[in-house]
């Protein structure tokens, strides 16, 4: 096995170091820690996610998909999918032992450093070439490789004259998924991608490269220790170095909230969770930056549907085991090219997408309630798999805001406060360009379906940035360079020594591109300071001696 499935109840009373989270910064400071020779626990909300337990139908995803935010409190918490709904927007995330790379697109792009500068990002973070290095070991971990021989699949061929037509040329970005067999960087044996799209549900294959197969495996191979189930419900000073309280959720045998103490602790719990529980935190008397919870992004965030192609695109994901007729067409990743119409109003990525059975399913409802009563007719005769949908593409869009966004709790709960995202100029002039793209080519546009007031009215977003954002001083920031939290009853640059955040909180601004290679980078970046704060050997080519695992194991 990869790993042993404990939970909190399990655990001893302290560590040398507490991890809560297990998504890509998790993951990074995990492994790290670990291969400084600290004992390492890594606490986990979710359950432990193996190939072939993702859900295929729309009634096993609705069963393992839960709600927070303002909306009430529904679903199972350690349910693999989660909504946070909030004022303008909702965060579409999992939860689950690799965190969001259980169901991300998995595209790998670096970010234009320039523009991080000019954006106020810390020069340190920019200057000193460690994330640089960062960003070089993430791509090694994750071993990322673009899709071969793509003109294979019909929504590639899509993507390419959709981009000739604006007198551009499609890209080919490196996506965190096995093309072929073998063993990976962490040594797990996994398999070659089947090609059904249905990466954002999960990947049953076992060829997506997860945070879990990779660096959480890579920690556990240096002796740390991994508790699913186990919710952080506090974090507290205590006499050597920070308290965590967690909340054991593993079912009827589930043991009281237990308390475990750590000289450092990293949060890591995504950036809505890392914010709610400092948040908490000051609530109850930490004192932090009054920016905590300011600077949200969506980093430009938003989706929208071509329709009425001239050629087939073949978009609707089929899943494995397939859920598609026989002689469905091959459909290709979930989304593996790219289309820049980036320019002096700053990024600007189109990225293909595939629909799950269930979004796809939709497609009738929608048209219905636009009182399109022809074309809901067609898609009900046709089937998700017909001639109608096999000529629809949704498209996401990952451009930049203005990180107006407010995050902040509302009944013990953290929710998204930014009314305003939909009217924001950066949003309308890249739907906009999206528009003109597609009519180009002679398909139909549709906005994001979401923000119909019958599917809920908000935009759903997959990118939640800030919130904790990085600063050179606790005036501009909540944490400093290198990821340590600052102290304001210590000046201007004073730290909590031991609190760290390493994940997608701490971007003070939008990143531009797909940020997950970014967040790992900065978590990479985090751990080189802490291994030479700590006069600790950070090797991380060294491999033990191990078995051979597999994925679905």
């Amino acid at each position: 096995m990869v790993f042993a499935n404990r939970t909190i109840g399990d655990a001893m009373p302290a560590y040398d170091a507490v991890v809560i989270g297990s998504g890509y910064g998790g993951g990074v400071a995990a492994s790290r820690l670990a291969r400084m020779g600290l004992r390492v626990a890594i606490l986990e909300q979710g359950r432990l996610w193996r190939p072939g337990d993702f859900p295929i139908t729309a009634k096993a995803r609705r069963k393992t998909t839960r709600l927070t935010g303002r909306a009430p409190r529904l679903g199972d918490p350690t349910g693999l999918y989660y909504l946070s709904v909030g004022k303008g927007l909702t965060v579409f995330g999992a939860s689950g032992l690799g965190g969001g790379s259980l169901i991300n697109a998995g595209v790998v792009l670096r970010p234009d450093l320039n523009r991080l500068r000019k954006a106020g990002w810390p020069e340190a973070v920019i200057g000193d070439g460690l994330l640089r290095e960062g960003l070089s070991r993430a791509e090694t971990m994750l071993g990322v490789a673009p899709v071969p021989h793509p003109q294979r699949f019909a929504k590639y061929a899509g993507m390419r004259r959709a981009a000739e037509a604006v007198g551009c040329k499609v890209q080919l970005p490196p996506m965190t998924i096995s093309h072929r067999p073998g063993p990976n960087a962490a040594g797990v044996m996994q398999y070659a991608c089947k090609y059904c799209g249905d990466c954002w549900s999960g990947c049953n294959v076992g060829a997506k490269n997860t945070v879990g197969i990779t660096y959480i495996a890579d920690a556990v191979d240096h002796g740390a220790t991994v508790l699913c189930e186990s919710r952080v419900q506090m974090i507290s000073k205590a006499a050597n170095g920070w308290a965590v309280v967690v909340q054991d959720l593993s079912g009827e045998n589930a043991c009281a909230p237990r308390r475990i103490e750590a000289p450092i602790v990293v949060l890591a719990a995504g950036t809505l969770g890392t914010t709610e529980l400092l948040l908490r935190a000051q609530e109850h008397g930490l004192k932090l930056s009054t920016k905590l919870g300011e600077n949200f992004s969506a980093n430009g965030d938003d989706l929208v549907i071509a329709s009425g192609l001239d050629e087939p695109v073949n978009a609707i994901a089929t899943g494995f085991p397939s859920q598609a007729p026989r002689g469905a067409a091959t459909v290709g990743p979930h989304s593996m090219a790219l289309i820049d119409l980036g320019d002096e109003d700053g990024p600007l990525w189109i990225h293909d997408g595939t629909m799950l059975t269930v979004m796809a399913g939709l497609a009738p409802v929608k048209n219905l309630l636009q009182l399109n009563i022809t074309r809901a007719r067609k898609l009900l005769k046709d089937g998700i798999y017909g001639n109608e949908m096999s000529r629809t593409q949704l498209l996401y869009v990952v451009a930049h805001d203005d990180a107006s966004g407010r995050l902040k709790l509302q009944n013990d709960r953290v929710i998204v406060d930014w009314p305003g995202y939909s009217s924001a100029p950066e949003r309308q002039r890249a739907e906009q360009k999206v528009k003109a793209l597609i009519e180009g080519v002679g398909g139909v546009f549709s906005p994001n379906p979401f923000t119909m007031r019958a599917f809920g009215g908000n935009r759903i977003i997959a990118h939640p940035l800030g919130g904790c954002g990085m600063g050179d001083t606790v005036e501009n920031g909540v944490v400093a360079h290198d990821g340590r939290v600052f102290d304001p009853a210590k000046g201007p640059t004073g730290v909590h020594d031991g609190l760290y955040v390493c994940d997608g909180a701490a971007a003070p601004s939008a990143i531009g591109v797909s940020p997950l290679l970014t967040i790992t980078a900065l978590a990479e970046r985090a751990m080189i300071l802490v291994a030479e704060r700590l006069q600790r050997k950070l090797d991380v080519t060294s491999a033990p001696l191990r078995p051979l695992r597999d994925a679905a194991m």
